[in-house]
């Protein structure tokens, strides 16, 4: 029997009725992305990267079409489909702003149901992976935008799920923080685990297995080259 695809896409779009007309969030998208891979959403502003992430994390209902992850489906089976993916959709708005960072990340896993005896190991452990060690005392209104966005991918990170859906990344992180967070993503993938994050960074897409091209059309994928490591 062929093992489900991480992520699948058939002919996903979504609309929205604005002042009594259609409005197109998403034109229509079709992808697969198998475990182990590494798959870039790319597209102008406008184009829906971050609403077809919002899709497949079961926030946002396609209008038409069908999205699975690991063989479940993202509208009728959303709890499912909610205990296999680890989200990173923003940033600074989405903590709670006067708790710690370590206190911000044990409050989300116990939010996924992790145990207490597992958070006392996976936060330092993720805190180390990506360098946030220094920052997991202070709150999380006093980090900067590079420190949130690895804290928000910590975060998505917690509970190691099988599919990561990230936006932006690393937008708003320097050369060597890049680097943490690309090296943590090939670790997961190496692992049989697979990451769908938006980019607009072609440097970043170029290093992927997989791109998702999305425009006004239908969106088109192609293959990308991994880096080795």
């Amino acid at each position: 029997m062929t093992a489900p695809a991480a992520l699948r896409l058939e002919r996903v779009c979504k609309s929205y009725v604005v002042r009594g007309r259609e409005a197109r969030a998403l034109a229509e998208v079709s992808a697969s992305v198998a475990p182990g891979q590494l798959a870039a959403l790319v597209g102008p502003n406008g184009t829906g990267k971050t609403t077809a992430l919002r899709i497949i994390a079961t926030l946002v209902r396609p209008s038409s079409g069908r999205g699975t992850v690991f063989g479940r489906d993202v509208v009728t089976e959303q709890s499912a489909v909610r205990r296999l993916v680890g989200v990173s959709l923003g940033t600074g708005r989405s903590f709670y702003l006067r708790l710690s960072a370590q206190h911000n990340l044990a409050f989300f896993a116990r939010l996924k149901g992790i145990c207490s005896s597992r958070i006392a190991l996976e936060v330092p452990r993720l805190a180390a992976e990506l360098d946030l060690e220094r920052f997991l005392p202070r709150p999380a209104r006093s980090l900067s935008r590079g420190a949130l966005a690895r804290l928000s991918v910590a975060r998505a990170c917690l509970g190691e799920p099988r599919l990561l859906v990230l936006d932006e990344p690393f937008a708003s992180v320097d050369e060597r923080a890049r680097e943490l967070l690309w090296d943590a993503l090939a670790r997961r993938a190496r692992s049989g685990r697979a990451v769908v994050l938006a980019t607009h960074d072609p440097s970043i897409a170029a290093r992927c297995d997989l791109v998702v091209e999305l425009g006004e059309g239908r969106a088109g994928m192609s293959g990308g080259g991994r880096a080795a490591g």
